[in-house]
């Protein structure tokens, strides 16, 4: 059996993309003319701010960010071809414990570690070709950012909308930080696979409760009613009453003849019907 290849045809292998020859002279070309940096203001156009959730340098980008950014990217253009002066800058979200935990785990230094992750990164973003404003980068990180992370914390403590106290919080024994209820998936952390606890944690909190019937006004607000719910289930707003119940909880290891075998403790509840107090049979 014979078989026989057809040769290549020099026409064709002149007009095929060549992507190792185009994309580096391209994006030579758009780092040299600045194309991402946009102008504070434009005459005759309205500023549009299109910002990206930015990646955390705790190790390299996957395809799960060009997923997210490819999209996001194609949005800002369309935005820009309708007009607007689009602001879509680009940085690091590098002031936690992830990346900590990700140096402690190389034995490295964290600071080390970090810097030279978002040097990586910074090559591969660029190599996405994504419109962004490199002149706006931020790295939390750093101290001309972080300053304004403080100097902002001051101005909410003393208006005294911040104030520290135990609360609830999801825990990851393993990377040892708190999590949001998004990053739990099916009860374990979404990073590392381990199993999440509820944990009584002493920590700040804002008090944005002053403002939810602001926060709920949704009058000129061009959103989605998918964002509207979203944001009306996150403030959650609910008016009712605070009831403390005791209850006599048994201590691990105790028989119950031993003197200090249960302790009584007093859990908060919040009711929408505090009329049906008197016929409560259990509490969540």
């Amino acid at each position: 059996m014979t078989t026989t290849s057809a040769k290549p045809n020099d026409a064709s292998e002149a007009t095929r993309y060549q992507p190792q020859e185009i994309e580096p002279k391209w994006r030579a070309a758009w780092a040299a003319e600045h194309r991402g940096d946009t102008p504070d203001h434009v005459p005759g156009k309205d500023n549009y701010y299109s910002v990206v959730m930015l990646p955390y340098p705790s190790g390299d980008l996957h395809i799960g960010h060009w997923y997210n950014y490819t999209g996001h990217d194609a949005f800002s253009r369309f935005m820009r071809m309708r007009g607007y002066n689009v602001t879509q800058p680009i940085g690091f979200d590098a002031f936690g414990l992830p990346a900590e935990n990700a140096a402690i785990k190389r034995n490295v230094q964290p600071r080390e570690w970090t810097l030279s992750n978002i040097a990586n990164m910074h090559e591969q973003l660029k190599l996405m070709g994504a419109s962004w404003d490199w002149s706006r980068e931020i790295v939390s990180c750093l101290p001309d950012y972080y300053r304004w992370t403080q100097w902002l914390f001051l101005q909410f403590y003393q208006a005294g909308l911040v104030y520290r106290t135990k609360a609830p919080a999801n825990w990851c024994p393993n990377c040892n930080t708190t999590l949001a209820n998004e990053q739990v998936v099916n009860g374990r952390c979404e990073r590392c696979g381990t199993e999440v606890i509820r944990k009584e944690i002493d920590q700040w909190l804002m008090r944005i409760t002053n403002y939810a019937d602001e926060l709920l006004n949704y009058d000129g607000l061009d959103w989605s009613e998918k964002t509207v719910t979203m944001q009306r289930n996150w403030i959650g707003r609910s008016e009712g009453a605070e009831v403390r119940f005791t209850a006599t909880v048994q201590q691990p290891g105790k028989k119950a003849t031993d003197p200090d075998a249960s302790e009584t403790v007093e859990v908060p509840v919040f009711t929408t019907r505090p009329d049906t107090i008197f016929g409560v049979t259990f509490f969540v």
